[in-house]
Order: C-alpha cells, then structure tokens, then sequence
C-alpha cells in the first residue's frame, strides 16, 4: 500500500511539472506579419519582349492567396476569353488562352488581389508587363473618375481607350487598352502604343468592354488624347558653388478628369396599372413622358370630366381621381389605353392597349355577436395631415396634406389664433394650392418670435371631391426666438453662368436647407439657419432651367457641372458668418503623382496602425502572465 500511495504521489508531483512546462512552453504564434509579400521569381522576367504566349509564372517568398481576383484583375490590351488566373504553391500562374497580336505590349493588372495567406497582407498595386514583339511601348494616359453629381470618386470603373476615334466604338468595338479606377477614382492606362485615343469610362455592370446603354454609368472625354514623353531638365546641387543638370522624363497626359453620369433612359413604356381604391387609378411609365395619355373606358360613356389627375413633376406617375359615380362604382373597368411607347426600332410611336381595372372591396373580420353589438357605425371623413409642430421655425409655412382632392374650403371654420396671457387674438392667413400637387396647399402666416399659436379647423373646413367632410382639429405652436437663429453672409465671385447655390448640411444625406440662384457676383444671404454644421454645393446650371441636368453621349452632353466646397461653416445662435467662394467651370485640379504619394503615406500609417496594435497586444499578453 505504501508503494501504491508513493507512486500515485509520484506521478501526480510529474504532471505538474509538465503541465508547468507545458504552460510555459505555448507557443504565442509569434509577432503579427506585416510585411507583404515579395516577389522572388517570374517566367518570363517581367518586361519581357518577344513573348511568345502561353503562360505567366510569378513565384513569391510565402504562400499567398487570390482575393476577388475576377473583380480586380485585368489585362491589357483586352482578350475575348478572360485570361484564367490560379495559385499553384507559392506561385500563380495566368493562362492565356487567346493568341496574341504581333508587336503589342500587354499589362497584366493585379490591382490588389493577391495578398499573403496568413494576414491577408496586399502586395499592392501588381503589374505584370511584356511584349510580344522586340520593344516595349511606354506611354501613358492618367486621370480620375467622378460621380458627377456629388464629386464622390467611383471605383472599379472601366477606363477604356480606343484607337479607332469613331462616335461608335463603345457600343460596338472592343476597346484598345482597359485599365479600372482604384479606391480614389484614380486611373492609369500603362504601356501605350503611340497613336491618338478616344477615352470612354463605364461602369461595366456584366464585363463585355461594351457600354450597353441606361443602367451602366458612363463618362467620357471631349477631346482627342495623343499620350507623349516629355523631356525637361532638373537642376540639383551638390555643392555651395556647383550644381548637376539631370535630364527627367514624364508621361503626359496625368490629369485628364471624367465626370460619370447616368443617361435617361430614352425608352418609354407602361410599367405599372392598378386600382387599389374604386375612385382611384394609377398608371406608372418608366421614364419621364411629354405627351399625354388618353383613357377611354369601354362600354361606359363618360363625361370629358370624369377625373382629376394628379401627377408628378417628370409626368411618368399618374393617379385619376374618378369623380363620376357611374363610373367607380364598378367593380371592373376595361380601359383603352392610348400613348407614346418606343418600338423595336427606339422610335416613339402612338400605342393603343386594352387594360382592365378591378377593384374589390377588402373583407372585413368576422365580429362576434358582442362586438356587433357594442360597434358604432363609423362614419367617413376626408382625411388630412398637417405638419404643425410645437416649435414653429419663423420662416416656414405650414403644409396641409390630403389624402384625396379638395373640393371646398370654408374659410369660415378655420381659425388661426395668437395668444396673449389668456386672451385668443384672430391672426390674417393665407392657404394656397401648390404648384405642381394638387393634394398639398400652404398656410403663410407673417409668425412673431417667441408668440404662441392655436389652429380650430371645424368639422365644415374640408369638403373633399365625394361630398365627405373632415374631422375637428386643434393644435398649439410657439415661435422661436428670433435670437436661435444664425446667418451666413456668402461672397459669389466669377459668376459666368446661372448658378444654383445650395447650403447642404454636413451629415451623410447632406440635406439641402436653402437654394438660391443667382446670375452675377454677389454676397448671398443664407438665413433662419439653426445652429449646425453646414457645406456648399453649386450646380452650373447652363440651360437656366433651374435644376441639375446629366448627361448624354450620343448628343455629345457632359452633365452640368457640380461644385462642392466642402469647407465646414458653423453657424451659431445669433451670429453671422461670413465667408466666399470663387467659381471654377473647368472642373477640379487633378494631380496623379500626389495621390501617388498619398497612396504611400496611407500605406505607411496603417502600417504604424498595425505595430502600435502589436505592441499594445504583446503589453497585454505581459501583464496577464504577471497576474497569472
């Protein structure tokens, strides 16, 4: 026994020796890799000439892997059959499976698609590049993409160049050389044979190198591009009475700038007919619409009063309020249709449709007896919204929404109030229609600061078009002190075109506050602003219509131009601000070898990011074996 219970001692003294050990001897995996990964071997050498097709080895010092790689891999000039791109070891290889043209130099663009297997660490942005003939072209055109409408980089758009120079090269050839946008909207077609270039961009939604009309973002150069060498000399010195003469080379174009756009849709048809409400039928076209469209029920005959429309501002949403019982008291309703549609050829021929119009009522739950027997009739009534709220901004009007059209108002069961102490003093109103919704009608009252409001709308105020009255209604609102508000004084200056000067605020929906719209130079007064953060934003509004128009290839139509001064002004109570802006119509500056450096800058600070969350891990890891 005395051997048993000293073994059984013994083994358990062992274990916790090893398990001692053991705990000291995990491994921590070490610090975190950083480094991206190199590359130590290519087949062919990159910058190969005379090459004569195949594959492409590219061999480096850890395993990596592929990442997107469909999405941001291109090559240059493009191939018919996408080139098939697989990792094999610490290697990958590309296989091309199209012959090649004679005499041309190729870009293989990895973008940032191949990163370490472990981190996931970029290798950057990867070219690889050779010749299928004895020389390598070397030119080169830069530039950056934007949203035209907010300035907001696009990224993986395809910037296509093209040497046949002919208007119809994006919609039928495949383009010369291909490059896509990074993060930044930054572009850079490498590797150019010397010739003139047409230079197109979309967002080429399925990936055919062919702009296939409204749905796919587009932009395009005005001008012909003939990418040169420029040759300059640098002076550098290297002494107090001595300097050197170094000859410099730069590829030229390096600022060229393409704002994208969406074109209308030029097509028109019939999306949408429906009848969710028996006085009601609602038709919905796919784009905007000029002409009109004719509606003739069939087996009825109907009055040429028999609705009120109310439509939208680009008339491709249309609602008929029916208006003659006769007609809406019909379940179904067939209808011929007459209107504009595009035929199979894109022209807008006058079309004749049938469509029928059901409605049926919805179905009431079953109540039980108690129910029905403690149920009110309830009785119908012309509803409305009014957007009164406590706090009453000094300059804005109050908005009454309806649900259907108004047929009479009596202004003798409207009351709008001031109070004073305990005393309700009759206040002068306004109430019109608006201009482009039926349904809406504005209330303009010359408001006090810092005065209490009431509003009595009797149960006669509203009539609506079926002879259905509105409910009561009573609200209370107080005015802001004239003290809450702050003003910003703006100076305009090279004014050469009408402008519509927005103050945006500065949140991610950049809600528009105010426009104004000026022709010449001038200080433009933004007022009644609450206290926020604010930007600008100007539209060159070239056509004068008073709205930002896009663009159209075919027609040769850049989009407007939109200016951004995305300075932040901070507006406080009771303050004016005072600031200016100069106009620029001929777009931003664009400098390629600055965001080349920003690009390294960026890199080396998230690298810095990395270490100090390394080191800070490894403070971490100390302190909990101390405690331990």
């Amino acid at each position: 026994m005395k051997k048993i219970a000293f073994y059984i001692l013994l083994g358990f003294a062992i274990s916790t020796v090893l398990y001692s050990c053991a705990r000291r001897g995990i491994p921590t995996g070490g610090p975190i890799d950083h480094q991206a990964p190199k590359v130590i071997l290519t087949k062919p050498i990159n910058y190969a000439t005379n090459f004569k097709g195949g594959k492409v080895e590219i061999f480096f010092d850890e395993f990596v892997q592929l990442k997107d790689i469909s999405e941001t891999f291109t090559i240059s000039p493009p191939l018919k059959k996408k080139p098939l791109v697989k990792l094999k070891g610490r290697s990958i290889y590309v296989k091309l499976e199209e012959k090649l043209r004679e005499n041309t130099t190729y870009t293989l663009d990895f973008g940032t698609g191949i990163t370490d297997n472990n981190e996931g660490n970029p290798l950057g942005e990867y070219q690889f590049v050779f010749s299928t003939g004895k020389q390598l072209d070397s030119l080169s055109i830069k530039g950056k993409l934007d949203n035209s409408f907010n300035q907001l980089p696009v990224e993986k758009a395809m910037v296509m160049a093209y040497l046949n120079t002919n208007d119809s090269v994006p919609y039928s050839v495949i383009p010369s050389y291909v490059a896509k946008t990074d993060s930044a909207g930054y572009f850079q077609l490498n590797n150019l044979s010397a010739g003139d270039y047409k230079l197109f961009a979309i967002v080429d939604g399925n990936r055919d190198f062919f702009y296939n009309g409204p749905g796919e973002m587009i932009g395009f150069s005005n001008e012909i591009i003939t990418p040169a060498i420029h040759t300059y000399e640098q002076l550098d010195s290297i002494g107090a009475d001595s300097v050197k003469i170094t000859k410099m080379m730069t590829t030229e174009p390096s600022n060229i700038y393409i704002r994208m756009f969406d074109e209308e849709n030029p097509l028109q048809y019939l999306t949408t007919f429906k009848r969710d409400r028996r006085e009601q039928i609602y038709f919905e076209f796919n784009s905007k619409r000029k002409d009109s469209l004719k509606i003739d029920f069939i087996d009825v005959d109907e009055k040429e009063d028999w609705f009120l429309l109310v439509k939208n501002k680009t008339n491709d949403t249309l609602s008929y309020w029916i208006t003659d019982s006769t007609i809406y008291q019909r379940d179904t309703l067939l209808a011929k249709l007459e209107y504009m549609k595009t035929d199979s050829l894109g022209q807008l021929i006058n079309f004749t449709d049938t469509v029928k119009l059901n409605y049926k009522d919805p179905k009431k739950a079953k109540a039980s007896k108690k129910e029905k027997k403690n149920q009110k009739l309830k009785i119908p009534s012309y509803e409305f919204k009014f957007n009164a709220s406590s706090t009453q901004d000094l300059n804005k009007n109050l908005i009454i929404d309806f649900n259907e059209p108004l047929a009479q108002m009596n202004t003798d069961s409207i009351h709008f109030y001031q109070i004073q102490d305990t005393l309700e003093i009759p206040i002068d109103y306004s109430i019109e229609k608006d201009a482009s919704n039926i349904l809406r009608y504005h209330v303009k009252i010359n408001w006090k600061p810092e005065t209490q409001y009431k509003v009595e709308f009797d149960s006669t105020a509203f009539l609506n078009i079926y002879g259905i009255y509105s409910d009561k209604y009573e609200g209370k609102m107080k005015t802001r002190e004239e003290e809450y508000y702050g003003k910003i004084l703006l100076n305009v200056t090279n004014v050469k075109s009408p402008l519509l000067v927005q103050l945006l605020k500065n949140n991610k929906s950049e809600n528009i506050i105010q426009t104004k719209k000026i022709y010449s130079d001038q200080t433009v007064i933004f007022d009644y602003l609450a206290p926020d953060t604010y930007i600008f934003k100007v539209i060159i509004d070239a056509n004068d219509n008073g709205k930002w128009d896009t663009g159209n290839y075919k027609e040769g139509l850049q989009p407007e131009m939109v200016l951004y001064f995305r300075k932040e002004i901070k507006v406080r109570s009771y303050f004016e601000v005072e600031d200016g802006i100069s106009i620029s119509e001929s777009g931003p500056e664009i400098n390629f070898n600055q965001h080349l450096i920003d690009l390294e800058q960026k890199r080396k600070k998230e690298l810095e990011k990395a270490l100090l969350k390394e080191a800070e891990q490894n403070k971490k890891k100390t302190r909990n074996k101390q405690n331990n």
